[in-house]
Parts: C-alpha cells; sequence; structure tokens
C-alpha cells in the first residue's frame, strides 16, 4: 500500500481532532499525509500538499463547524479534489467527508457522496472498510481494462536527488507495457520514459553550475532544492487509443510559488503512433476548433470559485480565458476519455494563479462528423457519424 496515499483535508483548528485519525490509519499500514506530520522545516508547503494531493488514491475531507463557513486553503483543497473526482467512475470511493461535528452542515459539493459522522462508535473502522473496498475495486478495474484493451502494465518509479546550491529532488513515473496484441506498445512507455529522462538530466545540469550568491550550505535544505515531480494517472483506453495524463509539480528553489501543469500522451495502436496534436484528429480542423474553443469557453465563463455567485470577482476572467483558447496550441494537454475529450489548462493560462487548473469536457458525439475516419473506427464511434449523417 506505499504507492497509495490517503490525503487528509481540514481545517488547522480542527488538527487536534483529526490527528487521532491519522495516527490509527497509519497504524493500520496506510501511507497517510498530513500537513503537520508529513511537512519539515524548510518545505515550501504550498507545493507539498499541492504535490502530495496529485499523488493521492483517497481524500478524506474533515468537516466541521470551523471549517465549512470559512474561506482557506481547506476550500481549495477540496475544490482540487473534486476537479480531480471527475476522472473517476461514478461508484467510485475517492473524497470521504468526515464530519467532526454531527450538526455541521454539508457543502453542495459533498452533498452526493456518503459520510462518516466522527461521533460513531465504529467510525474508524468504517473509514478503513471504505479504503479498503475501493482498493480491491481498483485492483479489480485494472485487470479489467487491461483484459478489455489487450494491454498490460506495470507502474515504475526513478527517484534522485542531489544536496548542492542549488541541489536537486526528482521523482519520476511511468509505464511499462506488453502486449500480444499490439507488438511495439513497449515503445510507448519507452518514448514517455524518454521525455521524462531529459527533464531529469536538465535537473543534474545543476552539478555544472557554479555556486550562485543566493544559495548556501547553512540555508535549510529544501530551501536551496529544486524540486521536479511527475506524476502519472492510469492509462485510458477508448477502442485503440491509449491516453495517459501526467501532473507535473515544479519547484524552483527560492521561488515564489510552486508551479504545476499537464502532460499528456495520446496513442493510437494500431498503427502505432503518437497523437501530438489534437489538430491531427481532423479532416476539417478548422471547423473543429472553432466548435472546440466556443465550448471550452462556454464551460470556462460558467466555472464560480466560490459557490453560485455571479459577481465578477466570483468568475474567471474573460478576457483571461480568451487569451488562453485561442489556438490549436493551447489545447496541447488533452485526452480522450470514453465519452468525451477532455482538456486539461494549467494555472495561468486560463486564469490567475490562485484559481487554479481548469477543465473543459465535449461529448465525443459531438465530434464525429469533423473526425478523420481512422479515429471514428479507432474509437468505435462509427455508429455517432451515421447518426449524425
Amino acid at each position: 500500500m506505499e504507492d497509495l496515499l490517503v490525503f487528509f483535508s481540514y481545517a488547522h483548528s480542527d488538527q487536534d481532532r483529526v490527528l487521532p485519525f491519522f495516527d490509527y490509519l497509519k497504524s493500520q499500514g496506510l501511507n497517510v499525509w498530513m500537513d503537520c506530520r508529513s511537512l519539515v522545516p524548510g518545505q515550501n508547503w504550498d507545493f507539498e500538499i499541492k504535490r502530495a494531493l496529485d499523488k493521492s488514491t483517497f481524500v478524506l475531507v474533515f468537516l466541521s463547524n470551523n471549517s465549512v463557513d470559512r474561506r482557506g486553503y481547506v476550500q481549495r483543497e477540496l475544490r482540487l479534489a473534486l476537479d480531480k473526482a471527475n476522472e473517476k467512475l461514478i461508484d467510485d470511493i475517492y473524497i470521504i467527508p468526515i464530519l467532526l461535528d454531527d450538526d455541521v452542515p454539508t457543502p453542495e459539493q459533498l452533498k452526493g457522496i456518503q459520510n462518516i459522522r466522527a461521533s460513531m462508535p465504529d467510525c474508524y473502522e468504517k473509514i478503513v472498510a471504505a479504503l479498503t473496498y475501493q482498493l480491491r475495486k481498483l485492483g479489480k478495474e485494472r485487470i479489467a481494462a487491461q483484459d478489455e484493451g489487450g494491454i498490460t502494465w506495470t507502474k515504475r518509479k526513478i527517484s534522485e536527488s542531489w544536496d548542492g546550491l542549488p541541489g536537486y529532488e526528482v521523482e519520476l513515473e511511468y509505464f511499462e507495457f506488453q502486449s500480444t496484441e499490439y507488438q511495439n506498445i513497449s515503445q510507448v512507455g519507452d518514448y514517455i520514459k524518454g521525455q521524462l529522462l531529459a527533464s531529469l538530466f536538465a535537473e543534474r545540469a545543476a552539478k555544472l553550475t557554479l555556486v550562485t550568491p543566493y544559495f548556501n550550505y547553512g540555508q535549510t535544505r529544501y530551501l536551496r532544492t529544486n524540486t521536479y515531480d511527475a506524476h502519472c494517472a492510469e492509462p485510458v483506453i477508448n477502442g485503440k487509443i491509449m491516453s495517459i495524463q501526467y501532473n507535473v509539480d515544479w519547484y524552483g528553489a527560492g521561488a515564489a510559488h510552486p508551479n504545476h501543469h499537464f502532460e499528456t500522451y495520446n496513442s493510437l495502436l494500431d498503427p502505432l503512433v503518437l497523437i501530438k496534436n489534437l489538430s491531427e484528429v481532423f479532416k476539417l480542423p478548422d471547423e473543429a476548433f472553432k466548435f472546440i474553443q466556443d465550448r471550452t469557453r462556454e464551460q470556462l465563463y460558467a466555472v464560480r470559485l466560490d459557490g453560485d455567485s455571479d459577481e465578477e470577482e466570483n468568475c474567471l476572467p474573460r478576457d483571461w480565458i480568451d487569451r488562453g483558447t485561442e489556438k490549436w496550441e493551447d489545447f496541447d494537454s488533452f485526452k480522450f476519455s470514453k465519452d468525451s475529450l477532455d482538456l486539461l489548462f494549467a494555472q495561468y493560462q486560463v486564469a490567475a494563479y490562485a484559481c487554479g487548473p481548469q477543465f473543459a469536457t465535449i461529448p465525443l458525439k459531438d465530434l464525429t462528423k469533423w473526425m478523420l475516419p481512422e479515429f471514428v473506427s479507432a474509437m468505435n464511434l462509427e455508429y455517432l457519424r451515421w447518426a449524425k449523417e
């Protein structure tokens, strides 16, 4: 269970009430992350929290009368977790709300998720049971996805660090693929691994850099260390198209704040071809772009940062959205789910850093009339194309 991370999201005024949950789950052999126990002096807390949330398999959201009516980091964590929950199946257990106070109102975004009350005598056992159930389900889903797609995969990790001025710390995940149906499938993993190693080589170049006046060994190591983390989600196979999403977190020593962006790898499996640009999928790219641009902007205009208020400060700035969706290159982070094209936008692309990453989803059925026939066939969408015609 070492790679399966349980993230604790809570208001700091509730820390003493939350710590017993951390200690219990840790005693059960679970890999748990809570800022007051997992952060060390000198680390950039904003970066490390976001990094841990990206890696998390589960998020325990502790709700109390101290947290639900307050704006703050716990609300940002919840928004990020809800965005990530969109990648899950409807019956997946990912976010588990835990009510520290029996009378706490459940936030609107969590009302459809079964909660657990801390006052229950078997509260701890219920949490472990929910986590164990989902872990078994994830294992079965991976096996089912591999059987259906005719591909098996194993996740690997590369970790390397060096204590320098500045130093670096790198953690990279990638997949090794095997298949009797697609003979060259291992090359997908080789290609992605090569792209990741290029980032590692770039960080190693710090060893050739002269010591700068900004860093010295008297500083805490984390203040003089560049950190690069590339964490991948499970591959998604839609017919003969495979998509892999990476969340990349990077923090430069001494920087004001960390950076986060997405990298996606999409492949046609037979013949084995990398889909580098979204425009390659369409026979009528100009018409497809206008449709994708309009639908994406429509969804981003509707984003509300806090509740349903239409006040200007509660919406993403339209001019920022428009600048970030002007050309095909702005849609380079994309993936194909079973029924949709999913578009991912990093911080700063369509909104300010504090607003976090943003997402848009377009049903594949709405795109088939512009697609090249090879991709319509690869994703088994012929019936949709015929229905449109």
